[in-house]
């Protein structure tokens, strides 16, 4: 049973601990979990959703003027998912690969967003992220084709929030944009060394109970401003909006935190210009595509459908009287709808 314990994410009343943290949350106490409405912590109910409903994963991605790279090991319950994609910019070429197996048992995760393990498995793909409080280790091949070894060094000013998803779900992310990464990635027989002055990593957490149908648009990225600050930002509409919002922008890793963001975009076309821009005026982008990876996933219960386009923004993060003009700073944007 949980006690009075700051660090948890479900509290002593068996609900989540809903609001915006300073840290990670370490105590992902979901044994804890009381269903909405529900007396019994023990009931079916929590059974179900404990085994079928919760999702999770890690995303980790780099941008810099050669390529966009992103990895993510991807829990769902009934089935387990890695994908990664390597989008190199000066060929405009695009690399992917999607691993689903069925059941739990090919992605494990050990530990939380502070410190721990996640490791996938399944044929000739291996993936391991090992995170202690400094910084993220990832270490891995798929399909014997794409190797990588990469190292993110954190943030002391993440974005760590805990919303409501409707009456009865909720969803827990930490999120960091811009971070300093560094190291290789290998690709049949081509290689890109990945220097920390030159790039920039994001990083995506998640641990929750969606809603069965769920939509979101999301934009992140890193890059240097005019004056040659370093920036990042995690931008997103449609999820993480109630009560409490995931939307912030760093400079310097020093976090800023912004209002509700709307994503303006033509959905026949998704290579034309975006536009981002914050309720509160602290945000105003334009995000210009130069590719575009897109899926349409149907297993059986499952439907995932997104488009998650790469290229380059420009425009105003402000702070005050700080304002942070964005020239040619890389990262991506995606449009994302999932039945799970």
């Amino acid at each position: 049973m949980n006690t009075a314990n700051e660090s948890a994410l479900i509290g002593i009343d068996g609900r989540p601990r809903f609001g915006i943290y300073r840290g990670p949350l370490t105590s992902l106490n979901l044994d804890d979990f009381r269903p909405y409405g529900a007396k019994d912590r023990a009931s079916c109910a929590k059974r179900r959703i404990l085994k079928y409903r919760i999702k999770r994963w890690e995303y980790l991605g780099v941008c810099n003027n050669d390529i966009i790279f992103g990895i993510a090991v991807v829990r769902l319950g009934y089935m387990c998912n890695l994908f990664t994609y390597l989008f190199d910019r000066r060929s405009f070429r695009i690399s992917e690969y999607d691993i689903l197996t069925p059941g739990g048992g090919a992605a494990v995760f050990e530990g939380n967003s502070l410190a721990g393990q996640i490791t996938f498995a399944s044929g000739k793909t291996t993936v391991r992220m090992t995170s202690d409080p400094e910084a993220i280790a990832v270490e891995g091949s798929i399909k014997g084709e794409l190797s990588l070894s990469l190292s993110f060094r954190k943030y002391q000013e993440p974005l760590v929030c805990l919303t409501r998803v409707g009456l009865k779900g909720f969803n827990y992310t930490h999120k960091e944009a811009g971070i300093t990464v560094q190291g290789s990635i290998r690709h049949r027989g081509m290689s890109w060394d990945v220097q920390e002055e030159q790039s920039f990593g994001v990083r995506d957490y998640t641990l929750g109970y969606p809603a069965r149908q769920t939509f979101w648009s999301w934009a992140s990225g890193g890059g240097t401003d005019s004056e040659g600050n370093r920036v990042g930002f995690n931008l997103v509409q449609g999820i993480n909006e109630t009560g409490f919002t995931e939307n912030v922008f760093w400079i310097n890793g020093r976090l800023v935190k912004t209002d509700i963001v709307d994503f303006r975009y033509d959905d026949l076309d998704l290579l034309k210009p975006w536009h981002i821009a914050s309720n509160d005026g602290r945000v105003r982008l334009q995000f210009l595509p130069e590719g575009k990876r897109s899926a349409s996933i149907r297993a059986g219960l499952i439907v995932s459908k997104f488009h998650q386009p790469f290229g380059r923004f420009a425009g105003t993060l402000r702070d005050g009287d700080q304002a942070c003009e964005l020239q040619n700073v890389s990262g991506f944007t995606e449009e994302h709808y999932a039945k799970w």
